[in-house]
């Protein structure tokens, strides 16, 4: 019988389990002999680095100066992971380095498989597998680039491939159920009053047309069983929970929503502000339990929407947010500032959209666009006055992405003029801002 590690390495925000490694055991569990643990790397790296920031997140009660403490978790933690990563790329030692090796050897696993999510999870990634030349290592996930790979014994695309180390199974015969096991985790360790769980309900973004983004392109969309997550549900004993899907179907909200109702439960999910969201929906949503949505609102404009390709406009977007604040609904909206093309004047009127729906806005997430790889705006830079793309090379990561464009707003000017307003944005939040860093925070709050 192999033994499997699978490991969720820093960093990132340690506010819930890693649903990733918790599928992935699920996975292998039903379809493989094998024994399989899992090891929040990235909840010990915070653990140990930061105990007087985990005792303070685990009890509200002491939340009067939330935002003075977040804020300096914040600037700390950003400062420890540069660092961190810097070690990294010339080839220093890192934090805790030795403990989280000798940590995975107690496990005497066969294969040793890292999860990577976030691009911030690579640096760790790398060392530790450096460290590990004489163990079978494995990486994957939707951050995972060539210099991992290069290191790794073996680098994965799906859960498949990662079987197939294991031993062989005919598809067919493959069992995929999505009812997952959270319970492997001390849920009271993590840095919130309450757990909360992530769930995901589909392989993919049903909608997959915004063309800034390259989130799963190439997967297929299908709809896992929701008997199987109402058990993922149960089993956990949670109360609290956030689906990470990154858009989800009025229809399958409804069908969600009819599912959790009876389990007495709160939730949160991200969605677009579309017209077939009516206040009665969003009621009976917010009934089922759903009690924050992370909406992609994105522009106040409707030319920088339609070259989005949202499948929004601006009107829709207000009568939605309305409704949802009305039904009792906390509203987050994501905004990107300098999407190519955006001029000063579309930038204001983002800025005038924000102020004038601010009652029905809770919290504001805001960004400068950044170009991708794979999505519509990298292969059609022309449409989006484009003129020159250019390609920065990083030690670790892979290359960074810069452009020049013919007409608009730069990365620069948008910058600047998000500095210049950014007190009138933080003025219309009704959380603290750095709630954007904790969303879990703030599902849980009444």
């Amino acid at each position: 019988m192999k033994k499997i590690l699978l490991i969720y390495p820093p960093f990132c925000t340690p506010a819930s389990p890693p649903y990733s490694i918790t599928y992935l055991a699920s996975f292998l569990e039903d379809n493989s002999d094998a024994k399989v643990e899992v090891l929040d790397l990235n909840l010990e790296y915070h653990k140990k680095k930061y105990p007087q920031y985990q005792k303070y997140f685990q009890d509200k009660t002491k939340w009067e100066n939330y935002e003075e403490m977040s804020k300096q978790f914040k600037i700390e933690t950003s400062k420890d992971y540069y660092e961190n990563n810097m070690h990294v790329v010339n080839n220093e030692e890192i934090e805790f380095e030795k403990e989280f090796l000798e940590k995975i050897n107690t496990y005497d696993a066969d294969i040793i498989a890292f999860s990577v999510v976030y691009s911030s999870q690579a640096f760790y990634t790398y060392q530790l597998i450096k460290n590990l030349q004489k163990k079978i290592t494995v990486v994957g996930g939707p951050a995972v680039n060539k210099k991992l790979k290069t290191i790794a014994t073996h680098a994965q695309n799906n859960e498949y491939e990662l079987l197939s180390l294991i031993q062989k199974k005919e598809h067919d015969k493959l069992i995929c159920k999505t009812t997952l096991d959270y319970t492997k985790y001390n849920l009271k360790e993590y840095f919130t009053p309450n757990p909360v769980i992530p769930l995901k309900t589909s392989s993919t973004c049903f909608y997959k047309g915004c063309t800034f983004c390259s989130h799963n392109k190439e997967t297929n969309y299908y709809e896992y069983n929701l008997d199987e997550i109402v058990e993922t549900i149960k089993k956990s004993e949670q109360k609290f929970f956030f689906i990470i899907d990154d858009m989800i179907s009025t229809k399958r909200l409804m069908d969600i929503a009819k599912k959790f109702k009876p389990l007495n439960i709160k939730w949160a999910c991200q969605l677009r502000p579309t017209k077939d969201l009516t206040k009665e929906i969003l009621t009976e949503l917010n009934n089922s339990g759903l009690d924050m949505i992370i909406w992609g609102v994105e522009s106040g404009n409707d030319r920088v929407l339609k070259m989005m390709n949202k499948g929004t406009n601006i009107k829709d977007v207000t009568q939605v947010l309305q409704d949802s604040k009305n039904s009792k609904i906390k509203n987050v909206t994501y905004i990107m500032f300098g999407f190519p093309t955006e001029t000063k004047e579309e930038f204001l009127e983002t800025i005038e959209f924000l102020k004038n729906n601010t009652e029905n806005i809770d919290l504001i997430s805001f960004s400068i666009f950044g170009l991708q790889k794979d999505t519509d705006v990298y292969k059609n830079p022309a449409k989006y006055n484009i003129e020159k793309i250019i390609q920065e090379k990083r030690t670790i990561l892979e290359p960074k992405i810069f452009y020049r464009i013919t007409k608009g707003l730069t990365q620069e000017q948008a910058t600047k003029l998000k500095s210049n307003h950014l007190k009138t944005i933080l003025k219309l939040n009704k959380y603290p801002r750095e709630m954007n860093y904790f969303r879990e925070h703030m599902l849980i709050l009444n």
